[in-house]
């Protein structure tokens, strides 16, 4: 069934999406409240289709990174001591992700690696941490030519930003998701070029972004 446009239908869907959330697709639709509600339906897709991807980058990152404090560190290198020496607010974020992991059960390196957020895995990549990546990190990622900290810390905060406009329903479609993706793709094929292939098939990000309204 074709979802009618009418106006009472426009109605009811500003009463339970308000006014407000739906105001910046309006003003993109040029004041057309039915084109404006099918960029916000197509934001949605967007969103969507991206969150596949997206996951993947995340959990292969916290595996690679997480994989190299393990062996750098031992076991226990969420302890601390010994350990990485980090910075506000990774401490911080270490110490919730270690007290949550401690209310279900015993804290171990797998646990602690999948309870830690992007913001974390991000962080440790900053400017602040370059011996680390000198002696640790730079490990984690192939590369057939000199790869820099810079070059995965900046496509990599940039999409903790897409991320978590997703996470909070806000609006993406100013961005330009085909190069999101491709940035998507490339940071997971430094770490695993087969798993980015594999991600890829699985796709229809292609035909959502053809499908704009």
């Amino acid at each position: 069934m074709v979802f009618a446009y009418t106006a009472a239908n426009i109605a009811n869907l500003e009463s339970s999406h308000s006014p407000e959330r739906l105001g910046p697709y309006y003003a993109l639709a040029g004041g057309d409240k039915e084109l404006g509600l099918k960029l916000y339906a197509w934001n949605s897709a967007l969103s969507q289709t991206l969150y596949i991807p997206l996951q993947g980058l995340e959990v292969a990152l916290r595996n690679a990174l997480g994989g190299q404090l393990l062996a750098a560190y031992g076991p226990l290198w969420f302890d601390l001591n010994p350990g990485p020496a980090l910075h506000y607010p990774l401490p911080d974020q270490l110490l919730k992700a270690r007290t949550e992991v401690g209310k279900k059960g015993v804290a171990n390196h797998g646990r602690i690696v999948a309870e830690l957020n992007w913001g974390f895995w991000t962080g440790i990549l900053a400017k602040r941490y370059e011996p680390l990546w000198r002696s640790h990190f730079r490990k984690a990622f192939n590369a057939t030519g000199p790869l820099t900290r810079d070059q995965i810390f900046q496509p990599l905060d940039d999409l903790r930003r897409l991320r978590n406009r997703i996470a909070h329903h806000e609006p993406i479609i100013n961005r330009n998701i085909a190069a999101d993706y491709a940035s998507i793709l490339n940071l997971i094929s430094y770490i695993s070029p087969t798993t980015a292939q594999w991600i890829d098939d699985q796709s229809e990000i292609a035909a959502v972004i053809a499908a704009k309204p």
